[in-house]
């Protein structure tokens, strides 16, 4: 997904302080290696903090005056060199000093009353009592419900524990998607339509969790006790450590990528091994089918983005549907069989892919009462 310069240089400046969150962690390796504009300032920020004052200041950032002082202090240092950086580090001062009100001001951490009512649409995560908590919009929430514990930034959900007999699930609505950090340091990514369920914290000799829809899993290592994702129709995913893709969309053809690491594809009837780049089918009533994947394509969604590859329309239907929360109608059926290569951008509005697709594909469309017909 796009990011905005300020967000990056966000990430860049907790990385440098040894503060960034494994999620984080990983989101600014991949822009770092996929960006050549992020890599040049990633090298130039590591430059910039690593001699004189910068360095003193990155060593104790831990009041909002020292935010401001190292702004101070970069705007003298270096100045030549640095020019093109004085308007990035006001912005990361600014931005600090924000999110030090919030996060380290008395008062400014608060919990979130789990009898709140959450809109229409909304991130909510349930406790295995019933209750529901709304984890949507931004901000620093301690979330406490009975024993268990929970902390959400906007953006991840990370669990600190809780009774052993305790589950939560956490649901994505359509047009969002969220990041859970699990009690073992495991962290999930949810697409948008995804349900996870998983306990507050692993007991026993396994950690299991059950995914409907579409994540990406980060699975911490932990030789002693496997790793169980149960997915639709009964089949499940063994891991000891490993990073890997679920696509659970349609229970009746479940879908798992295998990144790194090696998993074990268990059915009813079979056990099939995964290696990294290869990509398992589950069909009900048939064999586990193996073939190498295209991880651009596969992984295109958390870039906020969805690559096609000679796609029937009626599947980019049911993307849109969950993406940009319309409901489509395919008014033809025979165009619903019609295939388009090309790609979704979330940060774009719908309207111009719509226009690409009619280009290519030969699809014209129109809305009518706020439904999208293709005809």
């Amino acid at each position: 997904m796009d990011h905005t310069a300020e967000e990056i240089k966000s990430l860049m400046i907790d990385k440098l302080d040894n503060h960034i969150d494994p999620e984080d962690e990983l989101l600014l390796q991949r822009l770092i290696s996929e960006q050549e504009d992020v890599q040049v300032m990633w090298e130039e920020m590591q430059q910039l903090f690593s001699v004189g004052k910068g360095k003193v200041m990155m060593e104790k950032l831990d009041t909002r005056e020292e935010w401001a002082n190292l702004h101070n202090e970069l705007k003298k240092a270096r100045r030549k060199k640095i020019t093109r950086y004085i308007g990035m580090a006001a912005g990361i001062a600014a931005a600090a000093t924000a999110v030090l009100l919030y996060l380290k001001l008395p008062g400014a951490t608060h919990q979130k009353s789990i009898a709140a009512t959450a809109p229409a649409k909304a991130i909510l995560l349930k406790i295995d009592d019933g209750k529901e908590i709304d984890l949507t919009g931004s901000g620093s929430q301690a979330i406490v419900a009975g024993d268990a514990r929970f902390h959400n930034n906007g953006k991840v959900l990370t669990l600190q524990g809780g009774a052993s007999n305790q589950w939560s699930t956490i649901s994505v609505p359509t047009g969002m998607d969220y990041q859970v950090k699990l009690s073992d340091s495991s962290i999930l990514w949810l697409n948008a339509a995804t349900t996870a369920h998983f306990p507050v914290n692993f007991t026993g000799n396994t950690r299991e969790i059950e995914i409907r829809g579409e994540a990406y899993l980060q699975v911490a290592k932990d030789a002693s006790r496997p790793f169980i994702v149960h997915l639709p129709g009964g089949a499940a995913i063994e891991v000891l450590g490993t990073a890997f893709n679920i696509n659970s969309y349609d229970p009746a053809a479940v879908k798992v990528a295998l990144v790194e690491g090696s998993v074990n594809m268990r059915t009813s009837t079979q056990t099939v091994g995964l290696k990294p780049g290869y990509q398992a089918r589950v069909t009900a009533g048939a064999p586990v089918q193996v073939a190498a994947f295209d991880e651009r394509q596969v992984l295109s969604w958390m870039k906020g983005q969805y690559i096609f590859y000679n796609t029937p329309v009626q599947e980019i239907a049911l993307t849109l549907q969950r993406w940009y929360d319309v409901q489509v109608v395919i008014d033809n059926p025979a165009v619903g069989k019609k295939c388009f290569t090309g790609i979704i951008n979330k940060q774009k509005k719908l309207q111009d892919f719509l226009d690409n697709l009619i280009s290519t594909a030969e699809v014209s469309y129109y809305f009518q009462e706020g439904v999208l017909h293709f005809k």
